[in-house]
This record gives structure tokens, sequence and C-alpha cells, in this order.
């Protein structure tokens, strides 16, 4: 039994590691992502048709949204989807800005 247990113990720190190195590479390819689109601005501009379509949807759902632009829904959208696995609703994203 206490083998088992020193066994159990190991497959469960190897699985804890596994998660924090992941989470780590998610967070650093979101923050490419982000990085890229930020220099990006002045050629494709602060919003494009998906944003703006994003923000009127929201704006009709809850009172006080804040805009938010096309670089901030790319990084909702990849924190939402690579560290969250949680669907693109104006309240996941509101929150995922918030961090």
């Amino acid at each position: 039994t206490e083998f088992t247990m020193s066994k159990i113990t190991l497959f469960i720190a190897f699985i804890c590691l596994f998660v924090i190195v992941q989470a780590q590479s998610d967070r650093d390819i979101c923050r490419r992502i982000v990085a890229r689109c930020e220099s990006r601005v002045v050629r494709n501009g602060r919003n494009n048709d998906i944003s703006n379509i994003f923000n009127e949807n929201c704006r009709r759902t809850q009172r006080n949204w804040r805009e938010i632009s096309r670089c901030e829904l790319a990084k909702a959208n990849c924190i939402l989807t690579l560290e969250r696995c949680n669907t693109l609703s104006c309240e996941n994203v509101r929150r995922a800005l918030a961090q």
C-alpha cells in the first residue's frame, strides 16, 4: 500500500507540473498574439467588423459595456480558448480582460 501511495503521489505531482507548464506556454502564446496585433494597429486600425459587431451586441445586452478593440478581443479570445476553455460571451470577455 505504501508503494501504491507513493506512485499515486508521484502521478499527481507529474500532472500538476504538466498543467503548470502548459498554462505558462498558453500565456506566452496569448502574449505573442496580442503583441503581433498591437504592432499592426496603425496599418489595420483599432477595430474591425468583428470587434464592431461584438461591441454592438454587448452594448445591447449590457448597459455599461466598455467598447473593446480588436486586439483586446483577440486577447480575450485567446485567454478564453487556451487557458479557460470558455465561450466568447460578453461577460466572459469582460472577466478575461479584467485580470
